[in-house]
């Protein structure tokens, strides 16, 4: 839901295999926009949300806890 954050227990990679979305991290003033082919690894317990996704295509996300 809009406004929740996501703070998980564990850390997170995340690539974005198709289409385009942009996450956002607590505390930070701008998003962080990731398109096909570009990933980031997410510390355990940095709070963060996906503020949108293409709205003209599919995204599809590779996600890897550990």
């Amino acid at each position: 839901p809009q406004g929740d954050w996501y703070d998980q227990d564990e850390n997170e990679w995340v690539l974005v295999l198709k289409g385009k979305a942009a996450l956002k991290f607590e505390g930070e003033t701008t998003e962080r926009v990731l398109e096909a082919g570009d990933y980031l690894d997410i510390p355990a317990h940095v709070r963060h949300r996906v503020e949108w996704t293409s709205k003209n295509e599919t995204t599809i996300w590779l996600a890897i806890f550990y």
